[in-house]
């Protein structure tokens, strides 16, 4: 899978970083690595183009109600199959759980979304990104969002059923470690709705990337291309980062 440009140029600057500390005497942004420097403001630019640049995107879109009526009607949306689910999940991830960049849905892991519940024992989903902050050595939890059940459209459109049937039902039981992707490739051909239908294998930054402009294509939005994660309605004002109860 392709890195984010901002990723490589973060790796290219590490790398730098590592030469100088050992004093070799030069640079891999000299004259000298030239060839190399090509190469890279080439890969940069075909990144750019892709929709991977890593920068938060300044031109919004927003989806209408109307638009996303349209998708759950036309079955783009739901649990009907493996790439459908995987689209309602990044859809409600987005919404609710304020992921609004690629690069958060990118980063994601399958123990920064937890199961708890709440003072009057009701279940929700949370983003607490336990394992970034396991790597940062910090106890607290706190929450950037949360899903709880919402039925008033029914259970095939319940954004906690759905992510439910995501994370227990559909995946490999060897991608449930706390360390895994959380997003991960779809099996086109599956179909039995007690089966795993996704790959051992994190989704490709591509893939991930054309999820919403495929969406937008279902429904003949003009310049869909450019289209991100911020498109779809947040269903909650973001009031930062809040304490979780368990």
């Amino acid at each position: 899978s392709d890195f984010l440009a901002t990723s490589l140029h973060a790796i290219r600057r590490g790398l730098d970083r590592i030469l100088k500390n050992a004093g070799v005497g030069f640079s891999i942004t000299s004259s000298t690595f030239s060839s190399s420097t090509k190469k890279l403001k080439e890969k940069l630019w075909v990144l750019s183009k892709a929709g991977m640049s890593g920068a938060r995107s300044r031109n919004i879109v927003y989806f209408s109600l109307s638009d996303e009526e349209e998708m759950w009607q036309a079955g783009c949306l739901g649990d009907d199959s493996p790439i459908t689910l995987l689209s309602t999940v990044v859809k409600y991830n987005s919404q609710y759980l304020n992921m609004r960049t690629l690069q958060e849905h990118a980063d994601l892991m399958y123990g920064d979304i937890e199961l708890l519940k709440d003072s009057q024992n009701e279940p929700y989903f949370a983003r607490t990104d336990s394992v970034k902050r396991e790597s940062r050595s910090s106890s607290t939890r706190v929450c950037h969002g949360k899903i709880y059940h919402e039925h008033s459209r029914g259970h095939k459109q319940c954004p906690y059923c759905l992510l439910y049937k995501y994370m227990y039902i559909h995946r490999p039981p060897t991608q449930m470690e706390a360390k895994s992707p959380f997003y991960l490739t779809a099996r086109k051909e599956a179909t039995d709705t007690g089966s795993v239908w996704y790959e051992e294998q994190r989704m490709g930054l591509r893939s991930l990337r054309g999820i919403v402009p495929n969406l937008a294509k279902k429904v003949k939005l003009e310049n869909c291309e450019n289209f991100t994660f911020v498109s779809f309605t947040q269903v909650s004002r973001r009031l930062g980062s809040h304490s979780c109860s368990q």
